[in-house]
């Protein structure tokens, strides 16, 4: 499966979103250029806080309260393997949210994102890692990240790009990568369910279309891919 393939297969799993609040806000607006249907439920005064359902072709995917919705909207700056950065919720939105896609993804969200599945690498400490950088000047402030995770992990890592060559020890690096030259990608192969990929595809400056999944069959067939496209 292409990277592209990825954001395919998420846009035939439509998710529904149960707002249930006082007044509807702006959070139907806000999720407007999102592969989902925004439902509103009006809640009576004295009730819980507002709060969102999540499902998907009718079966109920979990629950999460709009305040902790807005750190996906508005992501925490990411650095890397510092759990404070990246707070639990966050993963925990993703998975709840998995392979949603996402029309309007703007670089801070597609870090925090990229950064919460290296922390999911970093943690098994064992699989693999590819990630497309598009550019080699994407590649270099990551540059100390990933030796890191080379050297103290027992990850096989790949870098993709296009653009001169760089030296990165212990990292297999795939220059003038085709996939990279169109897709922001990760894709992590690890141990037990920690499988993760997380694909998006530029469509300005600062805008890119994108979905990320937990599905391992999925997984497998953007690192099948990725590593053909090298």
């Amino acid at each position: 499966m292409s990277p592209g393939g990825v954001i395919e297969a998420a846009i035939e799993r439509r998710k529904t979103l149960v707002h249930y609040a006082p007044d509807p806000g702006d959070l139907s607006e806000r999720f407007v250029a999102r592969n989902v249907d925004v439902t509103f439920r009006e809640l009576p005064p004295g009730g819980p806080g507002p709060f969102v359902t999540v499902r998907e072709d009718d079966d109920f995917q979990g629950a999460v309260s709009v305040e902790s919705l807005e750190v996906l909207l508005a992501p925490p700056h990411a650095s890397a393997f510092d759990h404070d950065d990246v707070s639990p919720t966050y993963g925990a939105l993703l998975e709840l949210l998995d392979d949603t896609v996402f029309a309007s993804l703007s670089r801070r969200q597609l870090l925090a994102t990229t950064r919460e599945f290296e922390d999911r690498a970093w943690r098994a400490g064992d699989g693999l890692l590819h990630v497309g950088f598009q550019t080699t000047e994407a590649l270099e402030p990551q540059r100390a990240l990933y030796r890191r995770l080379a050297a103290e992990t027992d990850l096989d890592v790949h870098v993709h790009f296009t653009g001169d060559s760089v030296d990165l020890d212990d990292i297999t690096v795939h220059e003038d990568s085709e996939c990279a030259a169109d897709y922001w990608f990760v894709a992590f192969d690890g141990p037990d369910d920690s499988q993760c990929a997380l694909v998006a595809e530029q469509r300005d400056e600062n805008d890119y279309e994108g979905a990320w999944t937990y599905d391992p069959d999925l997984v497998a067939g953007v690192l099948e891919d990725v590593t053909a496209g090298a």
